[in-house]
């Protein structure tokens, strides 16, 4: 993120923001993190241990991302892209499969954040892109 345009910049900023915030909540706080997000420990007792996994993966990967330069960025995005693509895929198909009744809100909440974090990225390597294009054409 380092060395970016400030609009550039912001939407990557936002994206780790989202990353990191909600990886930190997780990973610090699995139980209050479940019961926030409606998801009941005592049916799921697994689920801390994978609330902590896929956080320390956000937290890793937004720590990444914002120390990066320009040119390894917008290979990050294009992983972070992938990530959250198939986050919200797999909550799709999990919804599909009739895994998750009308009483869990949180799978809503959860892609919905993976959606917001997804269109982010697309936006920064969409600039990052666009950018690089005219640096060449200028060059």
């Amino acid at each position: 993120m380092r060395g970016q345009i400030w609009y550039i910049a912001i939407l990557i900023g936002l994206m780790c923001l989202i990353r990191f915030g909600l990886s930190a909540f997780g990973y610090a706080a699995p139980n209050w993190f479940m019961e926030e997000i409606g998801i009941s420990l005592s049916s799921n007792p697994q689920m801390p241990y994978a609330i902590r996994a896929w956080a320390i993966r956000d937290i890793v990967i937004s720590l990444l991302v914002a120390l990066a330069d320009k040119t390894t960025v917008k290979m990050l995005l294009v992983g972070c892209i992938a990530i959250d693509f198939t986050d919200i895929v797999s909550a799709y198909l999990s919804g599909v499969a009739g895994l998750f009744g009308t009483a869990d809100g949180w799978l809503l909440k959860l892609t919905s954040t993976a959606i917001a974090a997804l269109l982010l990225e697309l936006g920064a390597l969409a600039l990052l892109s666009i950018r690089e294009t005219q640096e060449n054409i200028n060059c």
